[in-house]
């Protein structure tokens, strides 16, 4: 089974993406996902894509692999805005897997924050016919007892950002506990060395492209570190 994936960096598209992602089709990998922020989060000058242009650039591509987002600030954008012109036409892609997050200021000051209840929006995509029909995969983003208790009573996917592996492996055994498929547990690394060998279970490891490497170099060290 697949469980390897990348978190695309914020100039991914800015040149030759073409063949970037010819050489991604070449990778064992499950999906390629793209993260949701109007500034770069690593160098504030680079460029950095738009969250919807480019899901709408990977979709159009023939391609080996998933996509998704990783993740959608659901407090962002007003609530008919979030639904229309991204939840819905992202449900539209077939096997799409739906990352959604709060947002932090870790990487960009958030100059406002809506009310979206995190929780209803996951009830209403849930209970959206396509959901099924498309097989969408809902991811949620944290760490607190709240994500972990919406994960286990949706039924749906618990990333963990970076943090420790002890923390991880509490992730692993409350979803061995509640019978839930260790595979919807997904960890960021920007360890592009770390194989996940140690892990039994078969979570899924998305490694996370930086702007301070070259796209070569850092896709070498995952095809030779990672993935065999």
């Amino acid at each position: 089974m697949k469980n390897k994936s990348l978190l695309l960096n914020g100039s991914f598209f800015e040149d030759e993406y073409f063949k970037k992602i010819d050489k991604l089709n070449n990778l064992e990998i499950k999906s390629v996902y793209v993260f949701d922020h109007y500034q770069n989060p690593e160098i504030k000058g680079n460029p950095v894509y738009e969250i919807k242009e480019a899901i709408n650039k990977l979709d159009k591509v023939n391609k080996n692999f998933e996509i998704g987002s990783m993740v959608l600030n659901v407090r962002k954008r007003k609530k008919d805005i979030l639904f229309d012109d991204f939840i819905y036409p992202f449900m539209e892609i077939k096997n799409f897997n739906l990352g959604l997050g709060i947002g932090d200021e870790r990487y960009e000051k958030q100059s406002y924050i809506l009310k979206n209840n995190i929780e209803d929006i996951i009830s209403e995509i849930k209970s959206n016919n396509i959901y099924s029909e498309n097989k969408i995969n809902v991811i949620i983003g944290g760490n607190s007892k709240l994500f972990i208790d919406l994960s286990l009573d949706y039924s749906i996917g618990l990333n963990q950002w970076q943090g420790s592996l002890e923390n991880l492996n509490k992730k692993i055994d409350v979803f061995k506990k509640s019978n839930m498929n260790i595979s919807d547990v997904s960890y960021c690394t920007k360890n592009l060395k770390f194989s996940g060998k140690e892990f039994i279970e078969s979570i899924e490891i998305i490694y996370v492209l930086s702007e301070k490497k070259t796209f070569k170099d850092q896709i070498d060290d995952i095809n030779k570190y990672c993935l065999n």
